[in-house]
């Protein structure tokens, strides 16, 4: 007979963001649901905003603890893991998410198994395995679930929908993940660490109306959130989904690319309830863009931009500074651009080189000379509007990319609303 083994996801906290409880922990939530769907048992605590001293009140007993690892927040799963370990000294611990995708083998000293990628497949194979008596290798690679509307939908009774933040469009929201994996390659960018292949899924249209559907008919939800990188890349699909929700009367947010919002996307946008889109500019400069390898250019912005607003959309930037060959005069060129573009809110961050990324992965390739090896500092922005800064080229440093950073915010908001002010969307 099998020994059946209790999971138990833990959320962790962090503390430095302005707001540490915004939105449901959806990956956690999906891989519990999988978890019961196949007939395993899997609980989520998320511990947002839980001082530390009460953490051991409130973590119950479990055969087996998970975790999404992120680079900033590292640590403090490491505190957690402490404290689970003497909860039960038997437990079984895994570490999934970004930060275990990126260093699993520096992962691996403190966990017993590490998830790499997509963790639904992989936590299933772990948990069968486990209790057959096998002992899986202690690094797991995740496969991907070829069609993930098979993916059964989030089951937020496993969390306090009430005790959350988001607001989109000033109502109470939840996020929605409508497709996984991101085309581009961008230097920088953690989100090819989980999306390793490059390779883009989408879930039908119907599959997401229908989760919109029970969401708002089973708990009253009518604003969302949808987390993919790119929503606007599946113009057909984007048709249907604009299609199916006209009925629903709902609003909601997204994040899209500049060279991927013709006028008639952003009119399919605003038709299907779209109130707010956000787009990664980083830089005014085509010599920094490219740099990156965006795949954008300042005339992709600019039509982007302006296409989104004639179709009613509220615009958020999201701008950086301190890539290397930066200089003050391509932090110019990203002023200008913005006050000709005139968004309706911004924010600025630092280039901070996550693990994973092509820029922490080969820094002599890109200038860098030196890097903060503390992950607690990787924050683009925390509470106070601060930023991390933690690597060093030649002709940049801390303090002259900080003077960069502070320069944007200084002439930028006069004219356009930072967006951490939001009060109709955050």
């Amino acid at each position: 007979m099998k020994n059946r083994y209790s999971t138990l996801f833990i959320q962790t906290p962090c503390y430095e963001l302005m707001d540490d409880r915004l939105e449901p922990p959806l990956g956690l939530l999906y891989l519990a649901t999988w978890l019961n769907r196949h007939g395993h048992e899997a609980r989520v605590l998320d511990i947002s905003s839980v001082p530390p001293h009460c953490w051991e009140q409130i973590i119950p007993q479990a055969d087996v603890y998970g975790f999404s690892t992120y680079s900033t927040s590292f640590h403090r799963t490491l505190d957690i893991l402490t404290l689970v370990k003497r909860i039960n000294p038997s437990a079984v611990t895994v570490a999934g998410g970004p930060h275990a995708t990126a260093l699993p083998e520096g992962v691996k000293k403190h966990f017993d198994y590490v998830v790499m990628g997509e963790g639904e497949q992989a936590m299933l194979h772990l948990m069968e395995s486990l209790e057959k008596g096998e002992e899986p290798p202690p690094i797991l690679h995740g496969e991907l679930v070829p069609n993930l509307d098979d993916i059964p939908f989030p089951d937020y009774s496993l969390v306090d929908v009430e005790s959350y933040h988001r607001v989109v469009d000033g109502s109470s929201s939840l996020s929605v993940l409508s497709s996984r994996g991101c085309p581009y390659r961008c230097v920088f960018c953690n989100s090819i660490v989980l999306g390793r292949t490059g390779r883009m899924r989408f879930r039908s249209a119907e599959n997401v109306w229908e989760e919109i559907h029970r969401l708002k008919t089973d708990l009253g939800v009518t604003s969302f959130r949808f987390q993919d990188d790119n929503f606007t890349l599946n113009r057909p699909r984007l048709r249907e989904m604009t299609r199916l929700f006209e009925r629903e009367e709902i609003r909601y947010r997204c994040f899209g690319r500049v060279d991927r919002c013709s006028r008639e996307v952003t009119d399919l946008l605003f038709r299907g309830g779209c109130r707010h889109i956000a787009f990664g500019i980083e830089s005014g400069s085509d010599a920094i863009l490219r740099g990156m390898q965006k795949d954008q250019t300042t005339d992709d912005i600019r039509r982007g931009i302006f296409n989104a607003k004639a179709s009613g959309l509220a615009v958020r930037v999201y701008l950086m500074v301190g890539f290397p060959g930066e200089t003050w005069e391509t932090v110019q060129s990203t002023v200008d651009l913005m006050l000709e573009c005139l968004p309706d809110e911004f924010s600025v961050y630092p280039l901070i080189p996550y693990p994973g990324t092509p820029i922490y992965q080969q820094p002599e390739k890109f200038g860098i000379t030196d890097i903060n090896p503390d992950f607690s500092q990787y924050f683009q922005v925390r509470r106070g509007r601060e930023s991390g800064y933690v690597f060093r080229t030649d002709s940049l440093d801390e303090e002259k990319i900080a003077s960069m950073r502070q320069y944007v915010i200084e002439q930028l908001e006069p004219a356009i609303t930072w967006a951490g002010d939001s009060k109709l969307n955050r």
